[in-house]
């Protein structure tokens, strides 16, 4: 073994923890990589997998004149368009009863776009009308097995269906009701796919024919989309979806894109941290050895094989940490498919090895190393052999620190407090490292905690100042007055309301905007409205400023506002936007809406909306009611069909949030570790290479405990200067990170508690205090004496 692989071995173990904090930091950061980025691709490839197989379609068109599928399958680069029947009808499975979804379907064969992998049970039977298959989310929902039966409302009376088959849908991979309603309550949706003929009895005003496109293989789906739009407004569609706005598709793709984001993101601030850790580490390192470099030089070594030598250092660590990394992330990318693939029923789980994932792997790692090894290994060129041999302690005059150049009455202060503010400028080079150490370590640490408090504060928003209704109820016949004041009347009932919903698509300059139109009474109390009128205007229309993701409107625009169920719209005007986390709606006053219906062409009369489709009664209970007991004398009344539990939404994502504590707590454990890994490796290594300093107060009589004193103070000092800047930098991070979230279905606005930056800094201090222990210690194990001798020599 030749001398300097002798001397680098010691070194590495003489210097363990420090090194070790290295490889760790890589290790991390390339694991994070490795993960992220392999489930991305794997979970981009399941889906499409799936989407391919079952033919999803490129494009849904809704509410087009007779001809337009003829018209659209003509146009060079689609393959298929067919026409379906779709409705939202109440549903009674068992105890629950709810609004659910049924899809038309030729009971003969499956479709050309938009088919079923039948999982359970057969397709569908030209000889059995009442076969219905159900959607594989409801039958693990409600435990449906194929030969049970439950009852459709088809408006007039319950009908029973059978289950002939369960179903995965590529519409349904992710349950979602519509764009604006992405997580329905459990036991509040459910799709079933049936023959076309079991839709011919429901009120046409709730049906919604369809026309699903497919591209030919190849084809420019941005270019095509545009074309279909175009030809879909020449037939009179009311709403055109494409791919990449169906609700299960973008609810999916946020996952994906969020892994995505994190292969880059998280990556990335590990391998600042770890190649900023090496360099402090190396560059102490060779401070602190440019004796023995001086005497090898002296005795004929080349400078370039010295530089090589301490270059090697951080290419062995990020070698090691990224090879390591690389392994246990592509494995974690693996099992974090599985996991995903299975928790959402995707039946096509495809999981390959990407060669990029290791190749890029081994670049971030060796890279990270070389670059944290650069600027010490250029500083052994540069050294001479003389003044190497020389020392490590350069002579210079002491001056007073900006402290007392400010505040003059600091000059007065007790000497070791000035030896602290001294210290600062006495080697900026150590100073800047453990203050870029602090500011790195609040970088890792607030994206994370920046989206737990925004997660948190969103939801709290959501459901005490935007949907304040408890149960929305619907009843099996128009909806009257009376039906109004019957609900009101309930022990428990605070307020009812009458509240229109419609399926509605806003077309303006900037573009169209599929959406939903919830009209409320003119004082309402079952939502809340943060609008300078305070509540809807008499005249126009409120939307959710979301809508500006895909369109350009201002608050003034004219907009046309279209109903597909309806066939008819009208032109009003956007009067306010509002800022709601959840969904972006459209929202009037019940009376503006009557009114423009009825002017509009074809006109539409106010009994209309009264349809149980359209008009439901939005409640608010008494404050510490028993939920439950009013829920059941709601849905025990007359004509009702049932009373949809409004907190549930909130109940759901709350379940949900368990995955989401477990994410988001793993990216804040790593960011911690990180931090902690990185200012370690600083203050340590800083500490370290004072030794001899501290020894020789030591000799002249200082004590263990004031050593310690003035390592902590002037190490805690450095550590506060970086608080400010690293808050600054990191709630920056965290608003770029958190945006990446936000779209036109969440407003994911970075939203941080004022405590936050306070639990941070402390959070800093901890870590550095700790830090500092290992390094104090250390100091106090010094042999002053020997220390002594030797710098007398």
């Amino acid at each position: 073994m030749s001398l300097l692989a002798v001397k680098r071995r010691r070194d590495l173990r003489r210097q363990r923890w420090q090194f070790l904090a290295v490889f760790v930091t890589i290790l991390l950061g390339v694991f994070a990589y490795a993960t992220s980025y392999d489930a991305y691709r794997n979970l981009s490839s399941s889906y499409n997998g799936t989407y391919d197989r079952l033919a999803f379609a490129d494009i849904t068109v809704t509410g087009a004149r007779d001809g337009f599928a003829e018209a659209v399958v003509a146009l060079d680069g689609v393959s298929a368009a067919v026409h379906r029947r779709q409705v939202d009808a109440p549903f009674r499975i068992g105890d629950a009863t709810f609004v659910g979804r049924l899809v038309g379907m030729p009971p003969d064969d499956q479709p050309a776009v938009d088919q079923v992998d039948v999982v359970d049970g057969t397709y569908l039977d030209p000889s059995r009308p009442d076969g219905v298959l159900i959607e594989t989310h409801a039958a693990t929902e409600f435990d449906l097995v194929v030969g049970d039966a439950f009852d459709v409302f088809d408006g007039s009376a319950w009908r029973p269906v059978e289950v002939v088959g369960v179903v995965v849908s590529p519409e349904y991979i992710w349950p979602a009701r519509s764009r604006q309603d992405l997580f329905p309550a459990p036991g509040t949706f459910a799709v079933a796919f049936v023959d076309e003929r079991v839709l011919d009895p429901l009120p046409p005003v709730a049906v919604h024919r369809q026309t699903l496109i497919t591209y030919a293989e190849g084809t420019d789906a941005a270019t095509m989309d545009d074309r279909v739009r175009s030809l879909a407004a020449d037939y009179g569609a009311e709403s055109v979806i494409p791919r990449a706005q169906h609700p299960s598709n973008e609810t999916l793709q946020l996952d994906v894109e969020g892994f995505q984001q994190l292969s880059v993101l998280f990556p990335l601030l590990f391998m600042i941290a770890a190649g900023m850790a090496a360099f402090v580490l190396l560059t102490r390192l060779v401070y602190e050895q440019r004796g023995q470099i001086g005497t090898l030089r002296a005795n004929g070594m080349r400078r370039m094989t010295l530089s090589l030598h301490y270059l090697s250092y951080g290419v062995l660590v990020g070698t090691l940490g990224a090879a390591v990394g690389t392994v246990l992330g592509m494995t974690g990318g693996w099992a974090t498919t599985g996991v995903y693939t299975a928790s959402l029923g995707i039946p096509d789980t495809v999981r390959e090895f990407h060669p990029i994932t290791p190749l890029v792997g081994m670049v971030f790692g060796v890279a990270t190393g070389l670059v944290g090894a650069f600027v010490p290994a250029r500083l052994v060129l540069r050294l001479a052999p003389a003044v190497a041999i020389r020392g490590d302690v350069p002579t210079a005059d002491g001056h007073p620190s900006i402290v007392e150049r400010v505040f003059p009455p600091a000059r007065r202060w007790p000497i070791r407090w000035r030896m602290v503010l001294r210290g600062v400028r006495r080697s900026l080079r150590r100073s800047v490292s453990t203050i870029l150490g602090v500011i790195l370590g609040l970088v890792l640490i607030l994206p994370s905690w920046g989206m737990i408090d925004t997660v948190q504060l969103l939801l709290d928003r959501q459901f005490e100042q935007v949907d304040l209704s408890d149960a929305t109820v619907v009843f099996d016949h128009r909806v009257t007055r009376v039906d109004v004041t019957t609900i009101a009347a309930v022990d428990g009932v605070a307020a009812a309301e009458p509240v229109v919903v419609l399926d509605a698509s806003l077309r303006s300059d900037g573009g169209d905007y599929a959406t939903q139109l919830r009209a409320f009474v003119a004082d309402t109390v079952v939502h809340g409205f943060d609008i300078p009128a305070g509540g809807l205007p008499a005249r126009g229309i409120v939307v959710g400023k979301g809508i500006q993701h895909q369109t350009d409107v201002e608050v003034g625009d004219p907009v046309r506002v279209s109903f597909p169920s309806l066939g008819t719209g009208f032109e009003t005007e956007i009067v306010a936007l509002v800022d709601e986390p959840m969904g972006t709606f459209a929202y009037m006053r019940r009376d503006a809406l009557v009114a423009a219906l009825a002017a509009s062409d074809p006109a539409v009369d106010e009994t209309t909306l009264a349809d149980p489709s359209i008009s439901s009664v939005a409640t608010r209970f008494e404050p510490g009611v028993d939920r439950d007991a009013v829920l059941g004398v709601i849905r025990s009344l007359d004509g009702v069909v049932t009373a949809i539990d409004s907190k549930a939404l909130f109940s759901l994502i709350q379940r949900f949030m368990g995955l989401f504590w477990a994410f988001v707590g793993a990216m804040l454990f790593f960011g911690g570790a990180m931090a902690f890994a990185l200012i370690f490796s600083t203050i340590s290594v800083n500490v370290v290479e004072r030794a001899s300093e501290y020894a020789t107060m030591r000799a002249n009589g200082l004590s263990r405990r004031e050593v310690a004193r003035l390592i902590t103070g002037e190490n805690l000092l450095l550590t506060a200067l970086g608080i400010v800047p690293g808050l600054i930098v990191g709630y920056g991070v965290a608003v770029w990170f958190m945006g990446q979230y936000s779209s036109d279905l969440f407003s994911f606005d970075l939203r941080m508690r004022p405590t936050t930056p306070v639990f941070a800094a402390a959070a800093m201090f901890v870590v550095a205090a700790l830090s500092l222990w290992p390094g104090i210690r250390s100091v106090g194990e010094i042999d002053v004496a020997e220390v002594v001798r030797e710098r007398s020599l």
